[in-house]
């Protein structure tokens, strides 16, 4: 699998058994209500996916008793950075949270993302000591050392907040999916370690999506401030906690050298897949004021992956529907078009502007000229 089909796979596992609905503004309503309403079911989705199909338990979903020890001490300094990242759990939810609590659905699935949080590091700190490539004590002295340390909210409005989850989101989970790959290139994998990775990677594919969707909210009821915001954020964006980890310099550049995250793959695996994730039009994007190329490579893309899939939607080859219109009315040498393809309307106008449309696009003949003459 390519680099790029691995993002768009990461990407569609967080959507699973909810697909994107588009926000229609209603006027009836204020844009404040709108959305906190669809917050509000986006919430509720999210939590009866997670409780059918995602939930997973630290001691009884991975295998900890086939932990080993052939990790390289690199592999292991990683998952020890990943963990120390995931230790300032207490200081993203409670200062998100205080950020967001008059909102229903961003409060509730605040305390819901901080329940899963918690397994990560719970799960990341558990395959050290069950490998044998750290003690107890070790881990204690280590978390000892990053308590003297608070983590401050990059960013102060709501808006921006979502968006900087939104992207932090889908590098941590790309972290964990490219680190799952480097230890099974590498041949330092067991199947505890890879357990874990899968469960951790898939909550933050799910955590992806939920802001994701936030986002388009907002984007559907404000769109000229939000895009405003994601450049914003875009622009000013860091993981989070780095500065509060000691040695992080060392260790972000071994994640990097690895492979695994760094600030190419930040513009080339996260800025601009999630720009075309958003769906971002071209003219967006020129007002958010984006440097050129980067806007046309999007905007191609997105315009691509759209054509795509409105062809996808009609089958290529299919028997020949009924002539549309009744021989008796046809005048004299006049020509009806049909169309290899499922008929989707009974009217003959829109036969032939369908088929006009699409054969040109698809640069394919699927017209079929029938010439009826009159005796």
């Amino acid at each position: 699998m390519s680099e790029e089909q691995q993002i768009a796979d990461y990407c569609e596992k967080g959507r699973a058994h909810w697909p994107d609905e588009p926000v229609t503004p209603l006027k009836s309503a204020s844009v404040q209500c709108q959305m906190e309403e669809t917050f509000y079911e986006h919430y509720l989705r999210y939590f009866q996916n997670a409780e059918e199909k995602r939930r997973w338990n630290v001691d009884t979903d991975i295998p900890w008793a086939a932990a080993e020890g052939n990790a390289s001490e690199l592999v292991v300094s990683i998952i020890e950075s990943f963990c120390a990242v995931e230790s300032f759990l207490p200081d993203y939810t409670s200062k998100i949270m205080a950020l967001i609590r008059k909102s229903k659905g961003r409060a509730l699935f605040q305390a819901n993302w901080g329940y899963e949080e918690s397994k990560h590091s719970l799960a990341l700190e558990r395959w050290l000591i069950a490998s044998g490539k750290r003690t107890e004590d070790e881990m204690e002295d280590f978390e000892r050392s990053l308590l003297g340390a608070e983590w401050k909210l990059p960013f102060e409005t709501p808006r921006q907040m979502i968006c900087y989850t939104m992207i932090q989101e889908l590098a941590t989970g790309l972290n964990y999916t490219n680190l799952r790959k480097l230890v099974h290139e590498n041949g330092e994998g067991d199947p505890c370690l890879d357990k874990a990775l899968r469960w951790l990677s898939s909550d933050e594919s799910a955590h992806y999506n939920f802001f994701r969707k936030g986002v388009k909210t907002y984007m559907a009821l404000d769109p000229e401030g939000t895009i405003a915001d994601i450049k914003y954020v875009f622009d000013n964006f860091a993981m989070p906690a780095h500065a509060l980890i000691p040695e992080w310099e060392k260790r972000g550049a071994e994640i990097e050298a690895s492979g695994i995250y760094g600030p190419k793959m930040y513009l080339a695996k996260i800025r601009k897949p999630v720009l075309e994730d958003l769906n971002i039009s071209r003219t967006q994007l020129k007002e958010a004021g984006l440097p050129s190329h980067e806007i046309d490579e999007v905007a191609d893309r997105a315009e691509t992956k759209a054509e795509q899939a409105k062809q996808a939607l009609y089958p290529r080859i299919t028997s020949l529907p009924a002539i549309p219109v009744a021989a008796s009315r046809v005048q004299k040498n006049h020509v009806v078009r049909l169309f290899f393809g499922s008929p989707i309307s009974g009217n003959p106008a829109f036969y032939i502007k369908w088929n006009i449309k699409n054969s040109r696009k698809r640069q394919v003949n699927f017209i079929v000229p029938l010439i009826f003459k009159r005796n």
